[in-house]
Parts: structure tokens; C-alpha cells; sequence
């Protein structure tokens, strides 16, 4: 008989890999500014691998609870297949092209390792619609109030394909160890990874 599929296989693996919880000494969460020590958000969800890759319906996302958050039931997937799922719901301007917007945000690999954060830093800040973020995180945020909160799952494709230069679109991280980390997920040239994002909209400005 012919044999099984090598584990990496287009055959043996789901259109997104299922990611597990966080392990305990890496779960880190998205930074409410005001309101003390960062907020924990830890991971504790399951994409669905029911639909394929050109699927647009929504992906069920896990049951587990989330510390001072609600459960998440589904995520909503884009057409470039970028998914966004909301924890909390802002009461603020909202964001749309053109918006000029200041971030908070948790960034991990598809393992669930953490690899950046805003915390103890000036929030991420850029233009939607000018390449001034990576695509995913262009799009992922469109939509959100200020003042709420929202999961984003990043396709290696709607990432840091133009590199970490400082022309790039960021969040470009200055440390040696998370450029390193993201250099490495890019050179996999696996079409099913992805990167993690929780965010949380701390300011909207539209003209």
C-alpha cells in the first residue's frame, strides 16, 4: 500500500491549524491603558476546520473563558481570508478608511507564542488604507469602535511580505528576538500559517 501522507502534506493538514491553549507562563493580553496591569486575555480557542480554504462562512472559535471578557462563538472570515472576532464592542468613533488610529495590541505565532506587545510602550499608530500596517491588520480593524477590543488571525500572505524594513508596514518590532521569531514563520513557506493578534482600538480619529 501507498505510504500515508507526510504530516505536512497539503492532504494531511486542515485549511488552519487548531490552536490550543496557551501555555501558562506565555499568556499575556492586551493592555487596557487606564486601567492598571494588562488585562488577561489568554488563548483559549479552537479554529474550525470544517471549511476550506475559500470558504467564507464563519469558523467556530472556543469555549473556554476569558478573563473579565465574553466568550467568543465565531470568528467572521474576510474574503482575503483574514478572521476577526470581537470580545467587546466600543462606543466610540469608528474606524474606516481613512481613520487615523492608535492600537493596542498582543501579537503571537500560530502556536500561541507570544512574540510582541504594546505594553509598556506607545500604542501602535497608522492609517487605514495607506500600507502603514500589514494588510490583515489593515483590514482586521475596520469596523471596530474605539474603546473595544477584537481577535485577529493574520494569514502568513496578509503579513510581513514586504519584510521589516523600516519602509514596511508594521507593527515592526525593534527587538532582535521578535524579528527574529516573525523571520521564521515567513521562511516556512507553509500557505496555512498565520499570525495572532488581540487588539484593542485605544483611540479613533476621522476626519
Amino acid at each position: 500500500p501507498p505510504p500515508p501522507p507526510h504530516p505536512r502534506s497539503r492532504e494531511a493538514r486542515s485549511p488552519l491549524p487548531r490552536l490550543q491553549s496557551l501555555p501558562g507562563r506565555r499568556r499575556r493580553g492586551v493592555l487596557r491603558r487606564g486601567s492598571g496591569p494588562a488585562l488577561l486575555l489568554p488563548l483559549l480557542l479552537l479554529l474550525s476546520a470544517e471549511a476550506g480554504p475559500g470558504s467564507s462562512s464563519s469558523r467556530a472559535a472556543g469555549e473556554g473563558p476569558l478573563d473579565q471578557a465574553p466568550v467568543v462563538s465565531k470568528f467572521t472570515k474576510l474574503e482575503s481570508g483574514t478572521q476577526i472576532a470581537d470580545l467587546t464592542l466600543g462606543r466610540g468613533p469608528e474606524i474606516r478608511e481613512g481613520s487615523r488610529v492608535l492600537i493596542d495590541y498582543v501579537f503571537r505565532r500560530a502556536d500561541g507564542y507570544f512574540v510582541e506587545s504594546t505594553e509598556n510602550k506607545d500604542p501602535f499608530t497608522f492609517i487605514v488604507g495607506r500600507a502603514e500596517a500589514i494588510a490583515g491588520l489593515d483590514e482586521g480593524v475596520r469596523g471596530m469602535r474605539q474603546g473595544g477590543t477584537r481577535r485577529i488571525v493574520v494569514p502568513i500572505r496578509n503579513s510581513f511580505t514586504c519584510g521589516l524594513g523600516s519602509t514596511c508596514p508594521g507593527p515592526i518590532p525593534k527587538e532582535y528576538g521578535p524579528r527574529r521569531q516573525i523571520e521564521r514563520q515567513m521562511n516556512r513557506n507553509d500557505p496555512y500559517n498565520y499570525f495572532f493578534f488581540e487588539v484593542s482600538a485605544v483611540k479613533v480619529v476621522n476626519s
